[in-house]
């Protein structure tokens, strides 16, 4: 297709003007573009430009976001792109973060995230190339989404559109948004994960993996935000395992996390020996932990190749895992991690109702029975307003999400981080946070 066609076929302003500008990289894109995928390209640009056609004051934002999403496979003519566009309209030009975590971009007044996954979810949708997962098992799928983060983002805050205030149309700027997903082949996985590890001082990876009743995108979306609260100087990533992502079935999601524990070894061994990541943590939430737990007690580290990497930080946040269980595990997962730190609040009232249906105890519920296992350091967040349910702490308050930074960041023993006390037990010492600081 000859690059004057984009601007000939789309004829509303606002569309032409992007449109131009998407031409003046067509060269380029020429160069990126096998010849046999070329024409599926042009149709999704098209698609995408011609989006804008019958409304009167079109909102270029959204349209500007996905466009730049299709330029995804070669990151320098992408920002080329964002580039032109922003030449279009300088008020769209950010003027906060200017991409600080690494393989991010900078766009109308956001920061794209990459975050790179492996799931085990059956895929829904191929309409127009387009990639989605639901909650049904499916084979392991490697890819990367990509998440707008705005500039005035608050931590601990998934900023969406709010009808209350008359706000109903998502905007890069105000909100957390989910671009595009495109799957990848094992070894394109490692391939890109390498090259942006390339570029980062320590070659870190940030696994997160969810928990019961989470969609695929809400995932990523989380995901990208811890690290982006964080400020991670890694790659992130995330596994998503088939949570069916509804209340009413948290049975079918017990079986699921079960079921997907030798994928998540598989991925965790990728990680480790293909993807260039020399030192790979992992943040697991809710039923996720039972993913973590059980898989982390089978697997050794020390029979990976010598120049393989190493499990750094495990954190357990909110486990909804059988407390007596998770004790009985934690001695092999101490031994495979460079450290281990469990997050537990009595006001988890989800934790409450899992206690209800299993008829025990939860690793995640703190108070008399509060988990304390050697080399694992608890930490009861009860101090802590954690919100109508107390479930989602972990990526919700700032102060669960500084104290992770310290651990990741410095390597901070608790005595040495900020709002947390000594505790002494019947049973053992823990920490706690003194008071809410958020």
């Amino acid at each position: 297709m000859a690059a004057y066609l984009l601007v000939r076929e789309v004829q509303v302003n606002e569309s032409e003007a992007l449109a131009a500008a998407v031409a003046r990289t067509w060269p380029s894109v020429l160069e990126m573009i096998a010849p046999c995928e070329l024409n599926a390209f042009e149709s999704n640009v098209l698609t995408a430009l011609r989006s804008l056609e019958g409304s009167e004051e079109p909102d270029s934002a959204p349209l500007r976001y996905e466009l730049a999403a299709l330029f995804d496979g070669d990151p320098s003519l992408r920002q080329r792109l964002l580039e032109e566009f922003n030449a279009l309209d300088p008020g769209w030009e950010s003027s906060g973060s200017n991409g600080s975590l690494p393989g991010s971009v900078a766009y109308l007044r956001s920061l794209i995230v990459p975050v790179f996954f492996a799931t085990d979810r059956a895929r829904t949708s191929d309409n127009a190339g387009e990639v989605a997962f639901g909650g049904l098992r499916g084979e392991l799928t490697y890819g990367k989404t990509l998440i707008g983060i705005p500039d005035d983002h608050r931590i601990g805050t998934l900023e969406k559109p709010r009808p209350f205030r008359l706000r109903f149309r998502a905007s890069p700027a105000k909100d957390v948004l989910v671009g595009s997903t495109s799957q990848r082949d094992p070894n394109g996985f490692a391939e890109e994960a390498r090259t942006l590890l390339s570029h980062t001082p320590d070659k870190q990876a940030l696994i997160f993996v969810h928990g019961y009743n989470v969609g695929f995108s809400d995932a990523s979306v989380r995901a990208a935000q811890i690290a982006y609260d964080l400020n991670f100087s890694g790659c992130t990533m995330l596994y998503s395992w088939p949570s069916r992502g509804g209340v009413l079935s948290y049975r079918e999601d017990e079986n699921n996390a079960r079921w997907t524990v030798r994928n998540f070894q598989e991925f965790l061994r990728f990680v480790l020996t293909e993807a260039g990541v020399e030192v790979a943590h992992i943040v697991a939430h809710s039923m996720g932990n039972r993913v973590v737990a059980e898989a982390l007690a089978q697997f050794d580290t020390t029979m990976l190749p010598e120049s393989s990497g190493r499990l750094g930080e495990v954190i357990f946040a909110a486990p909804d895992i059988d407390s007596s269980v998770f004790r009985q595990l934690a001695p092999a997962i101490v031994e495979q991690a460079r450290g281990c730190t469990l997050y537990a609040s009595s006001k988890d009232l989800a934790l409450k109702v899992s206690y209800k249906l299993a008829g025990y105890a939860r690793a995640g519920q703190s108070g008399d029975g509060i988990v304390v296992v050697d080399g694992v350091h608890t930490i009861d967040a009860t101090g802590l307003d954690t919100g109508l349910l107390g479930h989602s702490y972990l990526g919700d308050r700032r102060s669960i999400l500084s104290d992770i930074y310290s651990l990741l960041n410095h390597g901070h023993h608790p005595s040495q981080r900020f709002g947390l006390k000594a505790v002494q037990a019947s049973h053992g010492p823990y920490w706690a946070f003194q008071a809410d600081k958020r």
